[in-house]
């Protein structure tokens, strides 16, 4: 997988900016991390992108039915989920 440079977002997901200008930097693992993130609908442009991760992992949803949304996301992304997966950490409180 080629290094994807996009603008950067902070931590609480706003734009980036260093000395007045936005930063621009490795954003494989931001990307990964919004497709996680968003819920189907969120993006109007592509409304059926998002993984639903968080309602997914509250409700009763085996991890085998969880994988299979998220590598379908991804693939979707031009990303490969085998590849991903050592790096997708989650936390449950």
């Amino acid at each position: 997988m080629a290094n994807e440079k996009d603008i950067l977002l902070d931590a609480q997901g706003d734009l980036l900016f260093e000395n007045g200008d936005l930063v621009i930097g490795e954003s494989l693992e931001q990307e990964v991390a919004m497709l996680l993130q968003v819920n189907k609908g969120e993006f109007k442009e592509d409304p059926i992108v998002g993984c639903d991760f968080i309602k997914m992992l509250k409700g009763n949803v085996s991890e085998l039915e969880l994988k299979k949304v998220v590598k379908i996301q991804l693939a979707r992304d031009g990303k490969n989920y085998d590849q991903l997966k050592k790096n997708i950490i989650t936390k449950i409180s």
